[in-house]
């Protein structure tokens, strides 16, 4: 072993599971329209043509990206009639959301600042 090695300290260190669902739920948030979408659904329950008019996207493309975000489990959906709801799946997800955005704001208002300076 070299003199660099570290021996990892497993109480210092993330569970596998957990690392595989962070990177999972970092990746889904990647795409800018899937963003918008979940931002969408965190001020309300939703209609597939109206996601799909709020993203700019088309109902097809709309669709393919909510599929993904269901089976990342961030979204719930519903029959009503016709139509298929959409929703985040718990305030805890919607909370994830508003945070990453608030995160966001946070970097983008230090970067002007430096800017400015």
């Amino acid at each position: 072993m070299s003199d660099f090695a570290v021996e990892p300290m497993r109480d210092q260190i993330i569970d596998n599971d957990l690392l595989d669902m962070s990177v999972l739920v970092l990746k889904t948030l990647s795409d800018p329209a899937r963003l918008q979408l979940l931002w969408a659904l965190c001020l309300g329950d939703r209609t597939l043509s109206e996601l799909a008019q709020l993203v700019g996207v088309t109902p097809n493309a709309a669709s393919q990206l909510l599929t993904k975000l269901r089976a990342a489990g961030v979204l719930d959906a519903h029959k009503s009639g016709r139509h298929m709801i959409y929703s985040m799946h718990d305030e805890h997800s919607r909370e994830f959301v508003r945070q990453t955005l608030n995160f966001a704001e946070h970097r983008l208002a230090l970067d002007k600042q430096s800017s400015d300076h």
